[in-house]
C-alpha cells in the first residue's frame, strides 16, 4: 500500500501544466524530468524525477491537491546520489575548487595615447 502525503506544494511550469518544483518536509526540489503521465478520472498522474530519486505525484483537478504518492525509499536515493557524481573525478590538484583566482585592478591607459583600441579598422557594410 503505497502511502499518500498532502502537505506538498508544486510550482509548476511556464505552460501551467507541468510540475517544475515542489516543496516537501521544508525543503525545495527541482524536477529534473517528467517521465510519465497519465489521467485516470478526474487526476492527473506525473512520475518526476528529482535530485532525491523519483517521485509519484498525483494532481486531483476538482479540487487542485496535489497528494504524493509514492517517494524514493533509502535505495532510490542512494542510486540518485551516485548517478549524480561524477563520472571520472578529477586529481585533487586539477579540481576547480582548489584553484586560487587573483583579482587584478583594472589598467588605466594613459589619455595621451587614446586608450585600448582595436589596431585595424574594418568596414562593414549594411
Amino acid at each position: 500500500m503505497t502511502s499518500q502525503t498532502s502537505g506538498v506544494r508544486v510550482s509548476l511550469a511556464p505552460d501551467g501544466f507541468y510540475p517544475q518544483a515542489l516543496q516537501w518536509r521544508g525543503g525545495m526540489l527541482r524536477v529534473l524530468c517528467v517521465e510519465n503521465f497519465r489521467t485516470a478520472g478526474t487526476q492527473r498522474r506525473f512520475r518526476v524525477r528529482t535530485p532525491d530519486g523519483s517521485f509519484d505525484l498525483r494532481l486531483d483537478v476538482g479540487t487542485g491537491i496535489w497528494q504524493i504518492c509514492r517517494r524514493p525509499g533509502w535505495l532510490a536515493r542512494a542510486k540518485a546520489y551516485l548517478a549524480a557524481q561524477p563520472r571520472y573525478p578529477l586529481p585533487a590538484g586539477r579540481r576547480r575548487a582548489s584553484q586560487r583566482f587573483t583579482v587584478q585592478a583594472p589598467s588605466s591607459a594613459p589619455t595621451g595615447e587614446g586608450g585600448n583600441h582595436a589596431s585595424r579598422l574594418a568596414l562593414v557594410r549594411q
